[in-house]
């Protein structure tokens, strides 16, 4: 799944795998994609729900939208 991570996203991020997790894991140019000016990640489902909690009420750590390749529907 494609996903755009916000500030917060980031934040949480920084505190609990690091930077070198971000740089060697997320932010590499296999899993980036910008579409209309905007960056997007690929991740896998079950590493965006592990890496960011389900946060009922608190600020989202990624905007709602989400986006899937047609071929991982298939």
């Amino acid at each position: 799944m494609y996903i755009q991570i916000n500030e917060n996203g980031w934040k949480h991020l920084k505190k609990t795998v690091g930077e070198d997790y971000i740089n060697t894991c997320i932010k590499i140019s296999a899993y980036e994609k910008e579409i209309n000016g905007e960056i997007w990640y690929r991740l896998q489902c079950h590493q965006v729900f592990s890496l960011f909690p389900i946060n009922f009420g608190g600020q989202p750590m990624f905007n709602t939208n989400v986006m899937f390749d047609d071929e991982d529907l298939s």
